[in-house]
């Protein structure tokens, strides 16, 4: 008796997708869902979407996988499921950080957290990815401003080989600090610093580094672009 309502069932399934094959003028090689009449492209992916489709009475519950949870190479913003945040929640988070008290730990406890990202992806922090100037991109290399710029332009006019510093050297001033200065001539092992103006804390660094260092100012940059410039070896 078992066997023979099962097969009745199957039986009825199939009459009822064929009457609303015909009726509806749907091709009968189409391969849809029984619940939705939503069109498959295969077998497969049909009995897929059955399992899930929100017209199954039984449909099973799709659980969350890393992809769809943000990682590797998706997230919520890519696929536009996330809702964007309201002025009410930016306003809230606005208050909250002015609100927050920088305590003397807290501020130690920060610079120390930025100190060692610094000393552990020095290639991470240089002269080309910090600062208010506006970023200038040319052949690949980011230059902080049309000063940088003409100085390496003016390097390669000349024939001096000079490339973007990624190394830091340690210096003291208000505490430990690390200097990243922003080109160095490889052939003359001559470390470049092109700078508007001078601080206190430039003159810090300036003093204690270990190395050849030339400071491109104003003036020289003036030079440069009168094809005046001669590098002060």
């Amino acid at each position: 008796m078992h066997h023979k309502v099962q097969c009745y069932d199957i039986h009825w399934e199939y009459t009822i997708l064929w009457l609303k094959q015909t009726t509806l003028g749907i091709n009968t090689h189409m391969i849809i869902c029984k619940f939705c009449d939503k069109e498959c492209k295969s077998n497969n992916s049909k009995a897929q979407h059955e399992l899930y489709c929100k017209l199954n009475p039984d449909a099973k519950i799709k659980k969350a996988s890393m992809g769809m949870l943000g990682k590797s190479g998706s997230n919520q913003f890519i696929k536009g499921t996330a809702k964007p945040m309201s002025e009410e929640g930016r306003e809230v988070i606005r208050q909250m950080n002015k609100e927050r008290i920088w305590t003397t730990e807290l501020r130690k406890k920060h610079s120390d957290s930025m100190k060692r990202a610094v000393e552990n992806n020095p290639e991470a922090y240089s002269s080309s990815n910090r600062g208010r100037v506006k970023q200038i991109i040319y052949k690949g290399i980011k230059f902080q401003g049309n000063w940088e710029l003409d100085f390496y332009k003016w390097c390669e006019t000349n024939n001096v080989p000079c490339t973007r510093n990624i190394e830091g050297f340690k210096y003291e001033w208000n505490g430990n600090r690390t200097y990243f200065p922003d080109f160095y001539l490889t052939d003359k092992d001559v470390y470049i610093e092109v700078k508007g103006y001078k601080t206190e804390r430039d003159s810090a660094k300036w003093e204690q580094f270990p190395k050849q260092l030339i400071v491109v100012q104003k003036q020289d940059i003036i030079r440069i672009k009168q094809n005046a410039y001669i590098l002060p070896l």
